[in-house]
This record gives C-alpha cells, structure tokens and sequence, in this order.
C-alpha cells in the first residue's frame, strides 16, 4: 500500500481501526492495546478516539517480533494471568460477531491447546488467541522469536480452528485489496426501474 497507514483507511465513512475496536469491544474484549510504529501522528488521533491504549515503539525499524514483545510486555504488567488475543489491524470485515464465534471456540477447546489459529481453507488468519501459559512461554523466548517461532516448535498446542468466514484472512495489502473491500461497503445504488411490456 506504500506510504499509508491501514487502519486509518476510511470504510463507509469509518475508519479500519475504528471498526476493529467496536467489533472486540461489542465481543465483550473491554481491553484493547494498539501497537505504534510508524505513522504514529495518523494513528494516535484513531486511538484516543477508539479508547485504545497506545503501545509506542522505541525502536526505529521494528521487526514483527518486536511488536509482539511490545504488546506482550504490556500484557504481563497489565493483565498478568490471563489469555491474549492478538490481531492485526487491518482486518475491514470483521465483526463483533466473528470475534463471538472465535471467543466460543477458544472457551471449548480440546487439551492440550494453548494457541488457536482462525484457518479459511488452509489460509491462517487472525486473530491469534494465546494462553497465558503460550504468553509466558513466548516472552521467555529470545528477543528474535516471535509467536509464529514458538508455534512451529509446538504444533501439538496450536489448534488450527477450521472456520469458512472469509472475514478472518481479509485484509488490505495492496490497492486492489481496497478496492474490493471498499466496494463492499459502498451504499447500493438505485433499483433499476421496472421494464415496460412492450405491446405487440
């Protein structure tokens, strides 16, 4: 997308960012962390207005790990003893209840599990939820290892949650992807007027 802060995008007149927050609030997720990096002027504005904690790198160029530690970090100090959802922010589809549905099946999953990944046709999506035993094993990891370095060495936790709801892999990389999404939710145009019989 080049130069642009995603979640700042307009969608029907409301942000990416602003839709994400209402969708975890409306779920029930009262807490809710946004992680700054670049394009922090644009972004801060969007925060305070959503009621989301900023979370501000130190860093000049960090890495995904690096903002999952961040996030991480905070959660340890602020709600230690409990489990983390983590998600990108540009996700323009999804809903309160999409995260419902995400929440339910993280509440009834099988043992051994302490990590679920949403997976629309074998295409992982977001968000992550993470034990607080997968928390805590992560910020015990190096300082380079991020989620997706714990998951691979212990697949026998990690639940691929099968779900068919594309809201879960949709996000905006790329013009095109914007386009689409933008389209989605653009007002339907006039009904077309009823044909006239034509007289024979």
């Amino acid at each position: 997308m080049g130069n642009c802060a995603k979640p700042a995008l307009a969608l029907g007149g409301i942000s990416v960012l602003e839709r994400l927050t209402a969708a975890f609030r409306s779920a029930g997720c009262e807490h809710v962390s946004l992680v700054l990096g670049p394009y922090r002027d644009a972004l801060m504005p969007l925060a305070d207005r959503c009621r989301a904690r900023p979370l501000l790198h130190t860093l000049a160029e960090p890495t995904l790990p690096d903002s999952q530690r961040l996030a991480i970090e905070d959660h340890v100090s602020s709600h230690a003893g409990r489990d983390l959802m983590l998600v990108v922010a540009d996700l323009p589809l999804l809903t309160a209840s999409h995260v419902r549905s995400l929440l339910a099946a993280w509440q009834h999953r099988p043992a051994p599990v302490d990590a679920l990944i949403p997976t629309v046709d074998g295409a992982p999506g977001h968000p992550v939820v993470l034990s607080w035993q997968a928390v805590s094993a992560i910020r015990a990891q190096p300082p380079s290892a991020g989620v997706r370095d714990w998951m691979a060495a212990h697949a026998a936790s990690l639940w691929r949650w099968p779900c068919a709801d594309a809201a879960y892999v949709t996000d905006i990389d790329t013009p095109e992807d914007l386009a689409r999404v933008r389209a989605a939710f653009a007002p339907p145009g006039p009904a077309a007027p009823p044909r006239q019989p034509q007289s024979g």
